[in-house]
């Protein structure tokens, strides 16, 4: 009888540490009757790839081309789908001319319709 407790005692310690672990608990019981301060986390520091501010223009106060075509990714057709294809590139020129971008779609062996769609939206960007 005291060995089936002792077990049970366990058995319930156990139940709680799993327990405590799924809730983030990290192994030990959280009192979920008393509130839980968050104020102790902080959120993480922007990442600073994805960064749209700062030094994003160009000498004439244009975006620059790579920018310019992230920004495109809504946009319907070919350059549409180069600006999400792009925005997938964890190696892309953000901050690159026209001439940089094509190096970099024609390392990655784009086909001719993503070339097209390059000259296409170098003609937009140019005439923005």
């Amino acid at each position: 009888m005291i060995q089936e407790k002792t077990m049970e005692r366990q058995s319930l310690e156990d139940l709680r540490r799993e327990v405590g672990r799924i809730a983030a608990g990290g192994g030990t019981w959280q009192d979920i009757s008393k509130p839980t301060d968050y104020r102790a986390f902080t959120p993480a520091p922007p990442d600073a790839r994805l960064a749209s501010a700062g030094r994003t223009k160009t000498a004439d106060g244009r975006p620059s081309f790579g920018r310019w075509l992230l920004d495109q990714a809504d946009r319907p057709g070919l350059i549409g789908n180069l600006a999400k294809a792009a925005k997938g590139d964890r190696q892309f020129p953000k901050d690159g001319d026209p001439e940089e971008v094509r190096k970099r779609i024609s390392s990655l062996g784009a086909d001719p319709d993503m070339h097209e769609a390059l000259d296409d939206a170098e003609l937009d960007w140019a005439s923005y």
